[in-house]
């Protein structure tokens, strides 16, 4: 499984233990110690052993990740009272629909919390793994809808496409609309919504490419529609690409989530190793 690691930086030169205290007000010290001991602590590239070491202001926190496992291989990362960043695996919806079974991430963490208020802000394919935030209260759900619609949200993803994309690093840009099959495909100005997605070639694999993606929109099987279309549809892609054999997955990864705190209004980054 993959893992997720959160990057910080000290405010102001101070114990560890205080400068924890300033990055996550909503954790109690013994909370805040006991990641010092199990080692998920980093200053900078060494592993922090004691509290009241001293941390250089503008120092680099490293967090590594919560392993909380629930249901279907979902993983709780991070958690606090507005909201709560999850792993979701491949395989796994993110919501119910009205056409899929309820077998989904927002349903096991309402099954697991008991909580009478989870509030999805965004959505993964189901065939898509990575990171996601969902919110606990109406205050953060809005504050988190907000940042997405003003596309302040920091997306990367990873993607294994088939052959070379020219240039090896561009923009895709279109309009996108979903027919009465549900399916996704670019349309006019007139009748789509507006679809951004930035990429890099990282590594030639063969007939292969990895890609870094970041996105500037999200909709609906964006990346996947765009990269098929340009001709380069994403290894293991079922409906927008060519059925595959020897593809157990849709390589697709969610690698890095950044939102600001709708609470604290504190930036936090969350980021995943690629599974493929």
């Amino acid at each position: 499984m993959f893992s997720v690691k959160m990057y910080f930086q000290a405010p102001e030169t101070l114990p560890l233990l205080d400068v924890l205290q300033q990055l996550f007000p909503e954790s109690s010290k013994n909370s805040l110690r006991s990641w010092i001991e199990h080692g998920r602590v980093n200053v900078g590239e060494n592993v922090a052993k004691r509290a009241a070491q001293m941390v250089p202001k503008g120092s680099q926190i490293i967090i590594g990740p919560k392993r909380t496992p629930l249901e279907d291989d979902l993983r709780v990362v991070y958690e606090d009272e507005s909201l709560v960043v999850v792993e979701k695996p491949e395989g796994l919806l993110s919501v119910a629909t009205e056409y899929r079974d309820k077998r989904t991430a927002h349903a096991i963490l309402k099954r697991r919390f008991h909580r009478p208020r989870v509030y999805p802000v965004h959505r993964l394919d189901r065939e898509t793994s990575g990171v996601m935030v969902f919110a606990y209260t109406q205050e953060a759900r809005e504050g988190l809808e907000k940042q997405f619609e003003e596309h302040s949200i920091e997306r990367e993803y990873r993607a294994v496409i088939r052959g070379s994309i020219n240039p090896t690093k561009g923009t895709l840009r279109s309009y996108l609309r979903e027919d009465a099959a549900f399916f996704v495909h670019t349309t006019s100005e007139d009748y789509g919504q507006l679809a951004i997605t930035h990429y890099e070639t990282l590594e030639k694999r063969g007939d292969r490419t990895l890609l870094r993606l970041t996105l500037e929109t999200g909709r609906k099987n964006q990346v996947r529609v765009q990269l098929s279309e340009a001709g380069h549809p994403i290894i293991g892609d079922d409906k927008y690409g060519e059925p595959e054999r020897k593809a157990k997955r849709l390589f697709l990864h969610a690698l890095h989530l950044g939102f600001r705190h709708p609470q604290t209004g504190k930036f936090m980054r969350f980021t995943s190793s690629c599974p493929f």
